[in-house]
């Protein structure tokens, strides 16, 4: 979970995070050998705000739910940007297991900082085969980097009432676990040749 935890996300914040905890909680009824771990992220161009790539994954609900709760909040300044590139970058150079269907869950409201660099992001997760799930505003980079690696775009600002939020979310959680099973059964557990079938999402 790549989570934007700045000033414009807080009158989100508890609500996503109660989604996310619901959503773990679906992944303890499921017969998967899942791993998760959250990484939040604000503005590097703001004092004291970091992106935090540090936290461990692990296949404990409770733990999740600890780092879900513990996430610092952060400033994020008062310029239009986020560092969510970086938070990708740190996000696909976490110790992923060497077979696992790896997928990156990015939540933010505001645009990503330099977004020239964006398309190395898409290259990596071209790379390292790894399914982008994104429920951010309206940007093209965003829209590619869900829709170019087999996972879902969905989209929100800034205004926009909670309540459709988690609607959208619960949308796109629901499908986290529907492309991972088809990953493994169509396509043997690679992302690659799932999104070089017919019916992978284009």
């Amino acid at each position: 979970f790549v989570f934007d935890t700045t000033g414009s996300m807080s009158d989100k914040r508890e609500s996503l995070i109660a989604c996310m905890t619901g959503f773990v909680d679906e992944l303890e009824k499921l017969s998967l050998d899942w791993r998760a771990s959250v990484l939040p992220f604000g503005d590097l161009t703001v004092s004291g705000d970091r992106v935090d790539g540090q936290l461990p994954f692990t296949d404990k609900a409770e733990k999740i739910k600890m780092q879900l709760r513990a996430m610092p909040k952060f400033s994020g300044g008062g310029n239009v940007g986020e560092s969510s590139i970086e938070a990708m970058e740190a996000a696909l150079g976490k110790p992923w297991r060497s077979k696992a269907v790896k997928i990156a869950m990015l939540l933010t409201d505001d645009f990503a900082l330099d977004s020239g660099r964006s398309v190395s992001i898409l290259d990596r997760l071209r790379k390292t085969e790894t399914i982008c799930f994104a429920a951010t505003v309206d940007a093209q980079y965003y829209r590619a980097w869900a829709e170019q690696s087999g996972g879902r775009w969905a989209g929100i600002s800034q205004e926009m009432d909670t309540a459709a939020i988690l609607a959208l979310l619960e949308g796109l959680i629901g499908d986290v676990a529907s492309i991972a099973a088809r990953v493994h059964s169509l396509g043997a557990g690679s992302v690659r040749k799932y999104l070089e079938l017919p019916s992978a999402p284009s």
